[in-house]
């Protein structure tokens, strides 16, 4: 039984030692917040679209300014190839 325990303890040290000295997953960044929206608005942008993803939740708000479309992405994390918000132009 002192075995098992041994090995459960050390198992825990383990992991905890992992999650605090592993580093930070590059491959996510902060998404936008209310902050940025309102930013935004203030500043003469128009809300064109909300898209919520699958569960309703997390959105991302199409903005659109003379030629100019900004998507702001929200959520928990954000995929660093979308970032908090994409920005495009119009042709």
């Amino acid at each position: 039984m002192k075995k098992i325990f041994k090995y459960f303890f050390l198992f825990l040290i383990s992991l905890l030692g992992l999650i605090l000295i592993a580093p930070e997953d590059r491959e996510w960044v902060k998404c936008s917040d209310e902050k940025d929206l309102y930013r935004y608005v203030y500043n003469g942008w128009k809300v064109d679209k909300v898209i919520k993803d699958y569960k309703g939740e997390y959105p991302q708000i199409y903005l659109s300014k003379n030629d100019r479309i900004k998507a702001l992405n929200f959520g928990w994390r954000c995929y660093y190839l979308e970032g908090a918000e994409l920005n495009y132009k119009r042709r």
